[in-house]
């Protein structure tokens, strides 16, 4: 195993992001500026009752996007927002109707028509058999947003990273960004619940992207409800969703990777801290938790992560942290002895035997050392125990 993992070392750092560019990242990508995020050209939203005969037949405007016209949904807003970042459908119009004639004249159409043909650019998931999925191990229905991204998500990607689709960083985003971003919007559209289980909400939550892009409808006290009123909130729809989808983009470029960066390398290197290759370090302080489960779970990794160690930026000591048994889950693989757990200072060190601790958090998933050496001695100890 270690060897194999030796042989795929050279995929650690991404050609995007070499080691320099990690400790600051912006300097990589300082073309996904907040100028990224505007979707290109000008943008028209109208209804087919609303439009004169010149922008039914596209004079001036090139391709037209249609979906359906009445109270919006995130989906469809959404799937707007990305189907004009491609090549194909750059700067195009978006006509809201229902009307099936005016719907078979347009380029593409999304969350309307009852038809997903990818051929023809149709993008509707109300049909009756629709059971579309993204695939990859994802296995939630998509809605249009879901389709839209499916379809044309590595080519919105990889023209902001400035690199071919078939980069292999370009399919990594590809994958996050619909786990962290897309997935949800699609499951909320079909009405997927995010838990499996009877019971009540203990709360509310309207505050997710779902909700607030709801809230952008006209409300029903309005004395304006007029096609006009109801474009133009449906515009600010899109370009909500869209925002929030650019930066996830400009997140997971930034940060993300990075990020999965160093954990990969820290976790090639196990073997070169302690023999049992169950104590990992960070050299360098990076958010480590969530990419440390994908990696083991991608690569296979035996024996599992118990220990990981990193410098406190602003103390300067060393933290032992026990990773925990899920990325959402309090439970440790291996907590720090319960004899240490509540102890500080030289008291924590005449327990311990080790010079130089700090402390030990009452629920043992974490403690902490003067030195570093201290905290491997520290981990070293915790593992026989």
């Amino acid at each position: 195993m270690l060897a194999a993992l030796r042989l795929s070392q050279r995929a650690v750092t991404s050609p995007l992001l070499a080691r320099s560019q990690i400790r600051n990242p912006f300097s990589a990508m300082a073309a996904l500026t907040p100028a990224a995020a505007a979707s290109p050209k000008r943008l028209r939203v109208y209804s087919s009752a609303a439009a004169d005969g010149d922008s039914l037949n596209g004079a001036g405007s090139g391709k037209r996007v249609g979906t359906h016209n009445g109270s919006f949904h995130c989906d469809e807003a959404l799937g707007c927002y990305l189907i004009r970042l491609t090549s194909q459908f750059a700067g195009a119009d978006v006509v809201r109707t229902r009307d099936s004639q005016v719907l078979d004249t347009l380029d593409a159409v999304l969350d309307v028509g009852g038809v997903y043909d990818p051929s023809r650019h149709r993008y509707d998931h109300h049909q009756k058999g629709f059971n579309e999925v993204f695939g990859h191990g994802f296995n939630t229905k998509l809605s249009s947003a879901g389709l839209v991204y499916k379809h044309f998500g590595k080519e919105i990607i990889a023209k902001e990273l400035g690199v071919s689709e078939d980069h292999e960083d370009v399919h990594r985003l590809y994958l996050a960004i619909y786990k962290s971003f897309v997935e949800a919007l699609d499951a909320i559209d079909n009405g997927i619940n995010q838990y499996d289980t009877d019971q009540p909400p203990k709360y509310v939550n309207n505050t997710h992207l779902s909700s607030r892009v709801g809230r952008l409808n006209p409300d029903w006290t309005d004395p304006d409800q007029s096609p006009e009123k109801e474009n133009a909130a449906f515009q600010q729809a899109m370009m909500l969703a869209g925002g929030e989808f650019m930066e996830s983009v400009r997140f997971h470029v930034r940060s993300w990777l990075p990020a999965r960066s160093i954990v990969m390398e820290c976790l090639f290197s196990r073997v070169n801290v302690d023999p049992s290759c169950e104590i990992m370090v960070l050299d360098r302080f990076c958010p480590w938790k969530l990419h440390l489960f994908e990696l083991e779970e991608e690569l296979k990794i035996d024996p599992l992560t118990k220990y990981v160690l990193y410098q406190d930026e602003r103390s300067k000591s060393w933290r032992v942290q026990a990773v925990s048994v899920a990325p959402d889950r309090f439970e440790s693989r291996k907590a720090l002895p319960e004899k240490w757990r509540g102890m500080r200072d030289d008291e924590l060190s005449q327990e311990t035997g080790i010079p130089g601790c700090v402390f030990v958090h009452m629920s043992g998933f974490i403690g902490g050392n003067k030195t570093y050496e201290g905290a491997l001695e520290m981990a070293r100890a915790a593992l026989k125990c």
